[in-house]
């Protein structure tokens, strides 16, 4: 009889302690310090909408996941899955003047600075297209910074290949600093510094290095 009132305290005992424990355990998940300002305060999946600026459609936007961080002194935008934005013309049939898609993204709304990362492809409506693998643009100055394996193609198939490209989309041009490899249909150039008009007609190639008749040799790509 004792033994048996011994093994029932102790059975008593262990329901308590259990009990306590998930009490605890319980307490503090309750009391998580849990920041608003960090917290999204917009997330949104399989997103296709329309932008204004200034009154004017300008922009659409097509991505899996957008998440918007509004209550913070930097309130940004982050596309961890993608981005395709397709800037609009100032027409009533949102005809598509360039379109962009990317790996990931990041929006700057004080700065209105665009983060690109990963994949980048840039289509213009000419038939030009842009790939990199990071880029900036900057909203306000219309100024794109382009990154790392750098290849602009025209629709009349020439080609550049560098490290960094500027394109100034107010002042219609194309400058660099860096290394230069531009291929045309006649000629291969190399040099160090470029600038020219968008559509590479009229250009400048820097601290030439190379001229070579395209059929004489073939350069291997960047």
């Amino acid at each position: 009889m004792k033994e048996s009132r011994y093994y029932f305290i102790i059975a008593i005992i262990i329901v308590i302690l259990i009990a306590s424990g998930c009490k605890d355990e319980v307490g503090s998940t309750t009391n998580l310090d849990l920041d608003p300002a960090k917290m999204p305060t917009m997330v949104s999946h399989n997103v296709q909408t329309l932008l204004s600026d200034s009154g004017a459609t300008r922009y659409r936007i097509t991505t899996k996941t957008w998440l918007a961080y509004e209550n913070r002194e930097d309130p940004h935008w982050i596309f961890p899955d993608g981005l395709i934005a397709e800037e609009l013309e100032n027409d009533a049939n949102f005809n598509v003047k360039m379109s962009m898609k990317c790996d990931s993204a990041h929006y700057s709304r004080n700065e209105r600075m665009l983060n690109l990362v990963g994949n980048i492809t840039i289509h213009d409506n000419d038939g030009g297209e842009i790939t990199c693998d990071s880029a900036y643009y900057d909203e306000e100055k219309r100024l794109w910074s382009l990154n790392s394996m750098v290849t602009i193609t025209k629709s009349d198939g020439s080609k550049i290949e560098t490290n960094q490209m500027y394109w100034d989309r107010k002042a219609n041009k194309y400058y660099s600093d860096s290394f230069i490899r531009m291929q045309q249909a006649d000629k291969i150039l190399e040099g160090h510094g470029y600038v020219s008009n968008d559509d590479m007609t009229n250009y400048t190639v820097r601290k030439v290095q190379a001229i070579v008749p395209v059929n004489d040799t073939k350069f291997p790509s960047m």
